[in-house]
């Protein structure tokens, strides 16, 4: 076990938190170190830290833990870092000043693996499996507290056998005779089971003997060669009959296969004559179709065909023209009164875009009459919240020149009358039913002593009850008296009220006041800014109405109306728009009546073309109206559309009918041969059929019994007469079949139990010299036990031999490692005079003279001690526990200093042999010259701090 490192938090005088880290490579490097300071400073309360953590106890302290807490703090806590068996665990645990003996938590942490303990109790129990030491026992070995340093050599006997045996393990010696005990009850219970075994496994053997012979002369009854002879002969029967049953359904198959085909072959063969006369009638009504159409493929009809296409373009291209012509004509009919030579259009459009720009602004009468009349409200109601505001001033006042008085003390205490009053209600109920109780009790009873008991409580219940009902009556008589004061106190609590709800209705009315105000100074500002527009909107109206009478008198009435709009100015750029194209719209309308009338010409021409084409190729169309000629004509294309789908479906027929006689040829063609195909199988089934037959009848000669008739005939023709046949034999060979198995199982299992019956024999008889081998092992280690019994018991107990030895070594180290460097002129030993382990010191100077250890001085019992507890320590460290961490407080200051100056030295040499971690807590002050490495405490007023120093 190593220390590794320590923190701690409001322990003692160390206010705060601190923290040791004994793995620094200053206190690494040295092993030794002093924990030094003056006197009271807190060098005591870091060992004390390290027990607190292990095992929740302060030497000092014994059981009162809170008393480890720092003045002026609630609670505290210390977190240990320590290793064993190489694994680094964290003990935490937590002080609070509430808790006098128990600590509030306490928790260990495995940050080697993980593992987690949080409850104090599994943590305490597993700490100590770890350093199999209990709290004493740590004090004695490890950490040695002040006053404690000598105690392992001084102490009894059975204190040192404790410790030896906790940490070397030597628990397992305590019950050598309990299971010597055990191991003889056990072999002599195994001795009984294995002769009640030997005796069972005989019994079975000769039952298992008798048995045997008996299905052997079972087995000699059946003969077995001619069963299965018999069934082989059935079963190859049967895969005869499955052949032949086969090849007959396939015979009947093929046959219906080929009828069927037969059938169908016919029906195809009428199909076609059905599609060649089909054939014939819609080729005819082609031939018609065509000659319809060689007509409309002619070029007489496709020159009519374009004259007439270009006599539609011609007529579009006219009405087109005409809807120009007279747009254009209504654009100009709209300016034919205006003056257009002498009309100055700027004049009208500036006067326009100033009247647009007074629309604009505008002034809205309504909105400023509604300004007006919200104004005179909120002025009416600013008067009746300045008349309610003086009135409740007024009340205010005259509430607060009456003034009441009221005693709240004694209504305080009338209160509490009345609680005691309802208390002591309460209480007597209760011991009324008490007393009823023991009343009812007491008549039941009939035992002397109990009826006394009982009497004696009846009266204290009642005597109770007497001076409970007395206490009631003079409270109930103090609360009559005081029972004014809810009257005064109900008109008190009234004055209060009203004089708060006048207060806060006087609040709610300045606040209303404010409100009102900064409304009406908004709406003022509007009214006066709206009053400003309104005179400016008055001058600018005139102006309006002059500038809209001379657009009027200028344009005229129908074209103001038409496009004078101040709301939408659109209107003026269209009407501008107009006015600047007049003379562009003169020459496009001359243009357009030119191309009119070339047009006209044009289509002159073309209809004569079309009237001359009619003539030669026979057609009646209406010419009485040009413009129908359109419709007349489209008609013939109609009738050519029809023709030609028709057509198409016509020749889409006649490619099905051609496909489908493609189809029908190959489906014939196909099942002439599949006929044929089907023939040969039918020929190929037949001789199967016939070559299994024969192989039937020869197998049926070897059968034993009945024959069938069938094996007479010489020949045979698949049939279903024949099929039926054969499965009922394969059915009848199958019922010899279950026959001939049932008794060959019958036999099988005859044989098969024989066999393990001798198999189980054979076990057996193994068995039977297994138990006696073990019976001869059973008694051989009896009897080695009760030898052994024998010797233990009449000897002293080997657990001693074993303790007696390691003390002896403890000894030997002692004396030849340490006493021989620090004090050569002493030995330790046991005192062999006894059995108990007490110590002796044997002094060269007294002439090898033994005496007590009690009669040491201090200065040699300290030195003698020292050496004592290194030695334990090397030894530990030399066991599986390993416990590397070896503490001494005080005990160096019962030394002079030419001592110190021989010990010192050598234990530092000893330990940088072995690197044991060693920490001494001392004030002397050669300790601190000698050791360079140090742990110094300071206490500055109450509080201490620790710094780590090497020189």
């Amino acid at each position: 076990m190593r220390i590794n490192k320590l923190i701690f938090k409001n322990i003692a005088s160390y206010k705060g938190e601190y923290e040791i880290n004994f793995d620094v490579s200053v206190l690494r490097r040295s092993g030794i170190f002093l924990i030094s300071g003056n006197t009271g400073a807190g060098k005591s309360t870091i060992l004390d830290c390290i027990t607190l953590a292990l095992y929740a106890r302060v030497y000092r302290l014994d059981k009162n833990i809170s008393d480890f807490i720092s003045k002026g703090f609630d609670s505290a806590y210390v977190r240990l870092t320590f290793t064993v068996s190489e694994k680094r665990y964290e003990s935490f645990i937590e002080l609070h000043i509430k808790q006098k003996e128990t600590p509030r938590s306490m928790v260990l942490n495995c940050l080697s693996d993980g593992n987690f303990i949080e409850n104090r109790d599994d943590v305490l129990v597993y700490i100590k499996s770890l350093c199999r030491l209990d709290f004493e026992q740590f004090c004695q070995t490890v950490i040695l507290p002040q006053g404690n340093f000598q105690e392992f050599l001084t102490s009894n006997p059975k204190s040192k056998a404790a410790i030896i045996d906790n940490i070397f393990n030597l628990k397992k010696y305590d019950n050598i005779e309990i299971f010597l005990k055990k191991e003889l009850d056990l072999t002599k219970f195994n001795r009984e089971k294995l002769i009640f075994l030997d005796t069972e496994e005989k019994n079975r053997v000769s039952i298992n003997k008798k048995k045997i012979n008996e299905l052997k002369e079972i087995l000699s009854l059946i003969d077995i060669e001619f069963l299965k002879k018999n069934l082989d002969n059935v079963y190859k029967l049967i895969v005869i009959c499955e052949k032949i049953i086969k090849f007959n359904r396939n015979y009947l198959n093929i046959q219906c296969r080929i009828d069927n085909l037969k059938l169908d072959l016919s029906f195809k063969i009428e199909s076609r004559k059905k599609l060649k006369h089909e054939h014939h009638l819609q080729s005819k009504i082609k031939s018609q179709l065509d000659q319809r159409l060689a007509f409309f493929h002619s070029n007489d009809f496709l020159d009519l065909k374009n004259f007439v296409r270009r006599h539609i373009e011609l007529l579009n291209d006219k009405n087109q023209f005409v809807y120009e012509f007279s747009r254009v004509k209504k654009d100009l009919e709209e300016l034919k009164y205006l003056d257009l030579d002498n009309f100055n259009f700027d004049y009208v459009k500036e006067l326009y875009y100033e009247n647009a720009i007074f629309c604009e602004i505008g002034f809205d009468e309504k909105a400023y009459n509604v300004l007006l009349v919200k104004e005179r409200q909120l002025e009416i109601q600013r008067k009746k919240l300045l008349e309610k505001q003086r009135k409740k001033n007024v009340e205010i006042k005259s509430i607060a020149l009456k003034e009441v008085t009221f005693d709240f003390d004694k209504y305080v205490y009338y209160e509490a009358l009345k609680l005691l009053k309802g208390f002591y209600e309460e209480l007597i109920l209760k011991y009324k039913n008490g007393l009823s109780l023991l009343l009812n009790s007491d008549n039941e009873n009939n035992d002397f002593s109990q009826v006394v008991n009982m009497n004696i409580k009846i009266d204290f219940y009642e005597k109770f009850l007497e001076h409970l009902i007395k206490n009631k009556e003079l409270v109930e008589r103090d609360i009559e008296n005081l029972k004014f004061l809810e009257d005064a106190y109900r008109a008190y609590q009234g004055k209060e009220k009203l004089k708060i709800s006048n207060l806060n209705d006087l609040l709610e009315l300045n606040s209303k006041l404010q409100v009102l105000q900064s409304e009406l100074d908004i709406l003022r500002l509007d009214i006066l800014r709206n009053k400003e527009n309104k005179i400016k909107w008055e001058g600018c109206v005139a102006n309006f109405k002059k500038n809209n009478s001379e657009i009027l008198k200028r344009v005229g009435q129908s074209l103001f109306h038409k496009y004078i709009d101040y709301s939408d100015k659109n209107k003026m750029l269209v009407f501008e728009s107009k006015f600047k194209k007049v003379s562009e719209l003169k020459l496009i309308l001359n243009d357009l009546n030119s191309k009119i009338s070339l047009n006209d010409v044009k289509i002159k021409d073309n209809l004569d073309k079309i009237k001359n084409l009619l003539s030669n190729i026979n057609l009646n169309i209406n010419f009485s109206d040009s413009t129908l000629l359109e419709e007349e004509f489209e008609k013939f294309l109609i009738s050519q559309r029809n023709i030609e789908n028709d057509r198409m479906k016509f020749n889409v027929c006649l490619d099905n009918i051609n496909n489908e006689k493609l189809k029908l040829e190959s489906q014939i063609e196909f099942i002439k041969q599949t006929i044929l195909d089907f023939k040969i199988e039918l020929k190929d089934e037949l001789d199967n059929f016939t070559s299994n037959f024969l192989n039937f009848k020869v197998a049926m000669r070897g059968n034993t019994c009945d024959t069938d008739p069938i094996v007479f005939l010489d020949s045979l023709i698949p049939s279903k007469n024949s099929l039926e046949h054969f499965l009922k034999l394969k059915s009848n060979f199958m019922s010899q079949i279950e026959v001939f198995s049932k008794e060959i199982s019958k036999y099988d299992a005859a044989f098969s139990s024989v066999q393990n019956l001798q198999l189980e024999l054979n076990e057996q008889e193994i068995n039977l010299r297994n138990i006696n081998s073990k019976l001869i092992n059973i008694n051989e280690r009896n009897d080695k036990l009760e030898i052994l019994k024998k010797i233990i018991t009449v000897s002293p107990s080997l657990k001693y031999y074993v303790q007696s030895f390691l003390i002896d070594e403890i000894l030997s180290i002692a004396n030849k490692k340490y006493l021989s460097i620090i004090l050569p002129d002493f030995g330790l030993e046991i005192n062999t005079d006894s059995r108990d382990f007490n110590f002796l010191v044997r002094s060269k100077r007294d002439g090898n003279m033994t005496r007590n250890v009690k009669t040491l001085s201090g200065g040699e019992r300290f030195l003698v001690s020292l050496s004592l507890s290194l030695a334990f320590s090397d030894m530990i460290r030399d066991s599986d526990l390993k416990i590397e961490a070896f503490f001494l407080d005080e005990g160096f200051g019962s030394l002079d200093e030419d001592t110190l100056k021989v010990v010192i030295p050598k234990i530092s040499d000893l330990q940088r042999i072995d690197g044991r971690q060693i920490g001494i807590i001392s004030h002397v002050s050669y300790l601190k010259e000698e050791i360079k490495t140090q742990i110094v405490v300071e206490k500055v007023s109450t509080v201490s701090k620790i710094t780590i120093e090497s020189f």
